[in-house]
């Protein structure tokens, strides 16, 4: 069992925490630069110092064990403590230092409004001691990953307010209902197709955005669940397989629908506009973040900040 909490310590639970995060030993290999078996003596060490073991590995692929699974939170949060008292001994001597963690919906850069990566250029030739760490997720989850500290920054499509974050709105995106080649409703004009045809019609529950799904319950849509259903990649497949109808963003469906393989439905009707949001903690950011979020504002050309905005 660990008593005090030494440097080699911290390193181990890093290597346990990318082999977490990569999903096993072999995935993990390139992110950390070294071989499996050195992977497998790191944990090993970190087991022996713990008394326990964290995870199974084998043939069976890789699962956590309770106390893993435990570990994992834990380490979690102290990873996030530790890099941001690096942000912050890194302000004290007015340097941009450190780490920033930035969570992005995926297929983002599909839109042409998105303007994160020219952000980021004028942000890293001012800041180049910041080390910056990008990760895709859905908005549910880069949001609960701003909450508990493991990003300092995610831009998505989120629900509402909460009182313990910030809201930056950077541009407007739009969503359409979408059909594959091979689906009933692909060669019905738009003035034909009836409210009874879309009723009939599995349409994916997008599931995080309330915005799209007041709009199918409106249209009267058959909603179907699925596990994908956060994740435009995901829906974007389920739809060209004709079997299902879909809000996808406009701009990332485009490339199908002049390849003939999707089309969108009734878009005098059927188009949402949402607004893509950078969040972060309301409690005072680190000045790389603060930073970050200026230059981010003057790329998006939003003269606007989110009433909460408090930096």
């Amino acid at each position: 069992m660990l008593g005090n909490l030494h440097d080699i310590d911290l390193k181990l639970l890093r290597v346990f925490h990318a082999i977490c995060e990569c999903g096993g030993f072999t995935q993990a290999q390139l992110r950390l630069g070294m071989s499996q078996a050195s992977i497998s003596t790191k944990m090993a060490r970190l087991e022996g110092r713990l008394g326990y073991r964290l995870c199974h590995r084998g043939n069976a692929g890789f699962s956590l064990t309770p106390e893993g699974t435990q570990l994992l939170r834990s380490t979690q949060r102290l990873l996030a403590a530790v890099d941001a008292f690096v942000d912050e001994a890194g302000d004290v001597g007015q340097q941009l230092s450190g780490e920033l963690n930035l969570g992005i919906i995926d297929n983002a850069v599909s839109n042409p409004d998105f303007r994160v990566a020219d952000a980021l250029e004028v942000f890293l030739a001012e800041a180049p001691g910041v080390s910056v760490n990008i990760s895709v997720g859905d908005p549910a989850d880069l949001e609960a990953q701003v909450l508990d500290g493991r990003l300092h920054l995610a831009i998505g499509l989120f629900n509402g307010s909460r009182q313990n974050l910030d809201y930056l709105p950077l541009y407007q995106t739009t969503h359409g209902l979408f059909c594959g080649r091979e689906h009933p409703l692909f060669a019905i004009e738009d003035e034909e197709l009836t409210e009874d045809d879309l009723h009939k019609a599995l349409c994916l529950d997008t599931g995080y955005l309330d915005t799209i799904e007041g709009f199918q319950r409106d249209m009267g849509l058959g909603q179907v669940k699925s596990d994908t259903h956060q994740n435009a990649e995901g829906v974007a497949l389920l739809v060209l397989s004709g079997r299902y109808v879909g809000n996808l963003p406009v701009s990332y469906a485009q490339r199908w629908v002049k390849e003939q393989r999707l089309r969108l439905l009734k878009p005098d009707v059927s188009l949402v506009t949402s607004t893509v949001t950078a969040i972060h903690r309301a409690q005072r950011p680190p000045a790389a973040l603060v930073r970050f979020l200026e230059v981010l504002r003057l790329q998006h050309g939003s003269a606007r900040s989110a009433s909460s905005q408090s930096l």
